[in-house]
């Protein structure tokens, strides 16, 4: 009995120092998405602040764009379950498996922590004829406009298809893989509209670029004050992009408490704080256990929506 008292409480001891020890290398974080846009732009501000909560480590972010995020998330998917490759997870890991052939679903990941919810917009260039929104939704319906998004089945993309299933709007859509070719494309010319975050675009709103027609939420955000709510044209469902992360789902679960419990201070840290606030991100920070029920709800509207559209 002894020697097996024995045995557990150094087993007990061998997982408390592997626990404490973690993580005793830099972190990667897998990015789906082309640099410049507002995932890769936030975790970045994440990696600014990680050390401090990482025994010291770094984030080290790898871009891994194409196939609407699909090739990243394969690979935060088939990555090895030990806590140093993280994904940067957002609704297309949802939304991809319910309309393309993929290997993994939403299901083959432990999520980790929420740290933003950045309401959708709908984006014009600075000279467009379109000045207000109703405008907009009313020329829609008649013809087709064209329409960028950051890939087929993003949640920007599948908000453009709820105004089409509510207003008969019909877009002719461009699809890439960042929300800076999105922005690309707007100011080239290439395209007419565009949905995107808001805090992918105050920037560009700032300096005259581009104009907001509409906020898809009737919260309140810092310098959206004035922006037109789609409430205002019959359009009451909130909509948006949340920004997260997750590992492999066979990551062990003391493993997933130390990275949820780090990613959370550097959420709430002053520096990152301030960041966010720069350049018009809004913070919303969710630990796993929260992430993971919002997670649910959030597959159960886009099963209804993708499988019936």
């Amino acid at each position: 009995m002894k020697k097996i008292l024995g045995t557990l409480l150094l087993a007990g001891l061998c997982f408390a120092s592997t626990a404490l020890a973690y993580p005793d290398k830099d972190v990667k974080v897998i990015v789906p998405f082309a640099p410049g846009g507002g995932v890769d732009v936030t975790v970045r501000f994440l990696g600014e602040v990680a050390p401090k909560y990482l025994n010291g480590k770094k984030l080290i972010v790898e871009n891994m764009p194409g196939g609407g995020a699909v090739i990243g998330q394969t690979a935060g998917a088939k990555a090895k379950p030990d806590g140093y490759t993280v994904l940067a997870y957002t609704s297309s890991v949802v939304s991809n498996p319910l309309q393309k052939q993929t290997s993994y679903t939403h299901e083959d990941f432990t999520p980790v922590n929420m740290y933003c919810f950045d309401p959708e917009v709908l984006v014009v260039p600075a000279a467009s004829p379109f000045k207000t929104l109703k405008e907009f939704i009313d020329a829609s319906a008649k013809q087709e406009i064209t329409m960028a998004t950051p890939g087929h089945s993003t949640s920007h993309h599948l908000a453009a298809i709820l105004l089409e299933k509510k207003f008969g709007s019909k877009f002719g859509y461009i699809h890439s893989d960042s929300a800076s070719k999105q922005v690309t494309q707007l100011l080239g010319g290439h395209v007419e509209s565009a949905m995107m975050a808001y805090g992918e675009v105050t920037s560009y709103v700032k300096d005259g670029s581009v104009r907001i027609l509409g906020l898809m939420s009737d919260a309140q955000f810092i310098g959206a004050e004035n922006i037109p709510r789609f409430s205002s044209v019959g359009f009451d469902l909130e909509w948006g992009a949340f920004r997260g992360l997750a590992v492999p789902k066979k990551t062990p679960a003391a493993t997933v408490t130390i990275l949820s419990d780090a990613f959370e201070k550097m959420a709430k840290d002053p520096v990152f704080v301030e960041r966010m606030k720069e350049s018009g991100f809004p913070i919303q920070v969710y630990n796993s256990k929260e992430f993971s029920t919002y997670l649910e709800e959030v597959a159960k509207v886009y099963k209804e929506l993708l499988t019936t559209k």
